[in-house]
């Protein structure tokens, strides 16, 4: 979900811009280090595999 936020710069609102954002921002992925290492091991397991059927 998106929803339409307005930022007004300073207290007077000399302009107001649109900018698009998710509804709710605790929900907005993050691949951080340990989604990293994961990932690298699932990919290592995967070759292995290929590798075990490809060349035993």
């Amino acid at each position: 979900m998106s929803t339409i936020t307005f930022k007004v710069q300073g207290k007077s609102g000399g302009y107001v811009k649109a900018t698009v954002v998710p509804g709710n921002h605790s929900e907005e992925s993050r691949f951080g280090l340990l989604d990293g290492a994961i990932v690298t091991f699932f990919l290592l397991c995967v070759s292995g595999l290929i590798y075990l059927l490809a060349f035993a």
